[in-house]
């Protein structure tokens, strides 16, 4: 993956973004490392935008990404990864709980209070990337062909 480079879109300023370059992400044991194909935004990222994060960052230095509902394909799998291989079409789901809580603990992850979700606190990752790492238990694999005969436009 060395030869990849990578880049992230930065919030700079309310209503500017740049383009930066950004360290090539590694796929820790349990990850996938996907190239950013796709990337939805919501109103939450225009907000951000705009005005600001709705949960603006304590650190006022803190870099800023946007973008969180994203798909791509995987380009790397970490060693414990079984159910992904290089070249698989998946998308990633943006909020990554703790795990631990009793909300995760009871089948309520999505509304874990300690959730790692794209684009926002703590550490305002985006996916407007070409290169992101994420949780392969948080990912998933989409289907080679389109429903219903549909072309994929390119």
């Amino acid at each position: 993956m060395a030869e990849w480079k990578n880049t992230e879109a930065i919030l700079v300023t309310l209503g500017k973004m740049e383009i930066k370059e950004a360290p090539m992400p590694e796929p820790g044991d349990n990850d996938i490392v996907m190239q950013v194909e796709y990337v939805g935004i919501c109103g939450s990222d225009i907000h951000g935008f705009q005005f600001e994060p709705f949960i603006p960052p304590r650190d006022p230095n803190q870099k800023i990404g946007l973008g969180r509902e994203a798909a791509g394909r995987v380009v790397a799998v970490g060693k414990k990864v079984t159910k992904f291989r290089a070249g698989d079409r998946v998308n990633i789901e943006p909020g990554v709980p703790c795990g631990k809580c009793k909300y995760c603990l009871s089948g309520h992850y999505n509304i874990c209070p300690d959730v790692d979700f794209l684009a926002t606190q703590p550490n305002y990752r985006g996916a407007l990337t070409n290169y992101i790492r994420h949780l392969a238990d948080f990912t998933y694999k989409l289907p080679d062909n389109r429903a219903g005969g549909g072309k994929e436009i390119r």
